[in-house]
């Protein structure tokens, strides 16, 4: 059984997670990706452009076969 020192300091509320931080660090894939505003948003036209132009191809292709 372990015994409580007596003499232990108080813990501070400033005091940090070290524990915390340290699985953070640890567990790569939680990290967010680190890109610019302007390249988020490159990006985010990029995927809606494919995606709306992915439609358009399905709704043609429909529309040739007769559907």
């Amino acid at each position: 059984m372990l015994r409580i020192k007596q003499n232990k300091p108080p813990i501070s509320a400033d005091a940090k997670a070290f524990r915390a931080i340290r699985r953070l660090n640890l567990n790569r894939t939680y990290m967010p990706l680190k890109i610019g505003a302007i390249a988020g948003y490159i990006l985010l036209g990029m995927l809606s452009a494919s995606t709306s132009m992915f439609g358009i191809l399905v709704g043609a292709i429909l529309r040739l076969v007769g559907l």
